[in-house]
C-alpha cells in the first residue's frame, strides 16, 4: 500500500491540474517556457495509450502526464472541485498480504528410537538394582532415569506401576520415583530394588507411529538374580519433546492375567 501511494505521489507532482477532466492542456508561454510533446509513458514495461487531446509533453525540465490517464493505470480516482480549484485524489484501500502459510517441521520418531528407548530403560532398571546391591547411590541413578526417559521436565506422566494396589496411578516425577525405589507411598517397596540383571523386551510387541508421538505394546521380560525370567506387560507412549529427544509419557505395566 505505501509502495502504491508512493508511486502515486511521485507521478502526481507536476501535473497540470486543469487537465484533471477535460484534458485541455493551457499552454505555457512559449517566449519563457518551450514545450515538447510526443513523449511516451511506459508502466512496468507496458505502453500507456493517451488520447489525442490528452497527450503528456514537457515544459522546460519537467514532464507533465495527464491525471486522468494515469489514474486508469494505478487504479485511483480523481475528482475535481471546481469552486475552490482543487484536484482531490483517492487512492482506493489494499487489504494487506495475507501472512504466508508456515507448515511446521514434523521430525517421526523412528522404530530405531524406539528400540533405543526400551534398552536405555532396561539397562537403567538394571543400573539402580546393581547400585543398590553394591551400597552406592542408586537415588541419584533412578532420579536420572525419571529425568533422562520420562517425560516429567514437559508435564504429568500417566504411569501405572506393575505392582501397585493403593495408588495404582502415579501422575508425579515423585509417586514415580517411590515406586521404583520407595518414598512416601506405604505400598511401595522399590521396585527397582530387587536384583534385576537383565532386561529384554520381547518380539511381540508392536508399535503405532504417528508423527512425533508412537506408542507401543508388548511383552519385557526382567531376569532375576537367580536367572529366573519375569514376564510383564507393557504399553508405552511416547513424544518428541523440543529438543529432539524421544521420551516416555504413558507408561502402563501390568502381569499376565491368570485364573
Amino acid at each position: 500500500m505505501k509502495e502504491k501511494l508512493s508511486m502515486v505521489k511521485g507521478i502526481i507532482v507536476g501535473v497540470l491540474v486543469t487537465v484533471l477532466l477535460t484534458s485541455t492542456i493551457v499552454m505555457a508561454n512559449p517566449v519563457t517556457r518551450d514545450l515538447f510533446f510526443g513523449v511516451s509513458v511506459t508502466v512496468n514495461g507496458e505502453d500507456v495509450d493517451f488520447a489525442e487531446d490528452s497527450q503528456p509533453f514537457i515544459m522546460g525540465d519537467r514532464t507533465f502526464l495527464p491525471v486522468g490517464a494515469m489514474a486508469e493505470v494505478f487504479d485511483f480516482e480523481v475528482d475535481w472541485d471546481r469552486d475552490t480549484r482543487t484536484a482531490i485524489i483517492t487512492v482506493p484501500e489494499v487489504d494487506p498480504p495475507a501472512p504466508p502459510i508456515v507448515t511446521p517441521t514434523v521430525n517421526p520418531i523412528t522404530l530405531a528410537e524406539i528400540v533405543a528407548l526400551q534398552v536405555a530403560w532396561g539397562e537403567g532398571l538394571v543400573a539402580i538394582s546393581t547400585a543398590y546391591a553394591e551400597g552406592e547411590d542408586y537415588a541419584s541413578i533412578a532420579q536420572s532415569v525419571l529425568d533422562t526417559l520420562y517425560g516429567y521436565v514437559d508435564g504429568p506422566v500417566l504411569f501405572k506401576p506393575t505392582i501397585a494396589q493403593e495408588v495404582p496411578f502415579r501422575f508425579t516425577e515423585a509417586a514415580a520415583a517411590s515406586y521404583f525405589i520407595g518414598g512416601d507411598i506405604e505400598e511401595d517397596g522399590g521396585f527397582a530394588l530387587s536384583p534385576w540383571t537383565a532386561v529384554r523386551f520381547g518380539d511381540d510387541g508392536q508399535h503405532i507411529i504417528n508423527g512425533e508421538t508412537a506408542l507401543w505394546m508388548g511383552s519385557v521380560f526382567l531376569t532375576t538374580g537367580d536367572g529366573e525370567e519375569v514376564r510383564v506387560e507393557k504399553s508405552l507412549g511416547l513424544y518428541r519433546d523440543s529438543n529432539g529427544d524421544v521420551r516416555i509419557q504413558l507408561h502402563h505395566s501390568s502381569v499376565p492375567f491368570s485364573e
